[in-house]
C-alpha cells in the first residue's frame, strides 16, 4: 500500500511540474502559432463577421 501511495504522489508531482513547465514558455495563442506569410491576423476578434 505504501508503494502505491508513493507512486500516486509521485505521479501528481510530476504532472504538476510538467504542466507548470509547459505553461511557462511553450504555449502560444493560436494567432501567433499559426501565422504564415500568406495570412496574417493583426487583431484577432476584430475581423469577424458582424463586428
Amino acid at each position: 500500500m505504501k508503494a502505491f501511495l508513493a507512486a500516486v504522489v509521485f505521479a501528481v508531482v510530476v504532472a504538476f511540474g510538467a504542466a507548470t513547465f509547459l505553461d511557462s514558455g511553450f504555449q502560444q495563442p493560436s494567432h501567433a502559432a499559426f501565422t504564415t506569410e500568406g495570412a496574417r491576423v493583426d487583431m484577432p476578434g476584430t475581423n469577424l463577421i458582424g463586428n
